[in-house]
């Protein structure tokens, strides 16, 4: 038992500290980019963030070209507007660049649906080694709903970017879609749990939840029932 908890708050810790990035990134992105082209202008930025996109992408070698070919096809984009802003000198292509990550995100999240295994699944089985089989189509169905997510931020930041809405630009690229994130990963996690009532941990949330939804009540929480069961038995054995 030691062992597995172990594993999972390792990768609870990996996945906690990568969020930690990429949301202080998200919500620095529109802030910092002010200050920083009024110094260094829009070609040095541009010129900086290009060859820090070179850099992280030739570090996963193949896995980069893989992934371009399996939807991540839309960050071709973005070295192309940071190009663009350093032969041009226009702050406008800095700030399609989220727009293009957004997009490049959304693209992730849909060509993972044409796998077995979804995005939202394999970070699932990520964070919960033990996760059962039986949440695939629910694992689907989240990561096309994140797909829609990522395009439609991806579309209004290019819209309030091409209408020179610098304040709202700002405001929604560095807060509200970041807040928004939040919310919708809160309410995921309620529906989650309602639906499944899966306890397996019987933390203090879980002895909470499963006081307010008991398991036995439905046939998901009484299918999580057997699953954690079954997996204690043969842990056990």
């Amino acid at each position: 038992m030691q062992l597995i908890d172990r594993r999972r708050l390792r990768n609870w810790v990996a996945i906690g500290a990568l969020g930690l990035f990429i949301g202080a990134g998200v919500v620095a992105y529109p802030f910092v980019l002010l200050g920083a082209t009024s110094r260094f202008g829009v070609s040095g930025v541009a010129a900086a963030l290009l060859i820090f996109a070179a850099i992280s992408f030739a570090l996963p070698g193949r896995r980069g070209i893989e992934a371009l070919r399996r939807g991540a096809a839309p960050s071709v984009g973005i070295p192309i507007l940071l190009v663009a802003a350093v032969s041009t000198r226009d702050a406008l292509y800095l700030q399609l660049v989220p727009s293009a990550v957004y997009l490049t995100l959304a693209g992730w999240f849909y060509a993972s649906l044409r796998s077995d295994d979804s995005v939202v699944e394999r970070v699932a089985r990520f964070l919960v080694p033990e996760a059962p089989e039986f949440i695939r189509p629910y694992c689907r169905k989240v990561t096309g709903l994140w797909a829609a997510f990522f395009a439609a931020s991806a579309l209004v930041i290019a819209s309030l970017a091409l209408a020179g809405a610098g304040s709202g630009w700002a405001f929604f690229t560095g807060k509200l879609v970041y807040a928004l994130m939040i919310a919708a990963s809160l309410v995921e996690f309620l529906v989650r749990k309602t639906w499944f009532r899966y306890y397996f941990h019987g933390g203090w949330f879980d002895r909470l939840w499963r006081r307010l939804f008991p398991p036995e009540n439905t046939p998901e929480g009484r299918r999580s029932m057997q699953h954690i069961a079954d997996y204690w038995r043969g842990y056990d054995g």
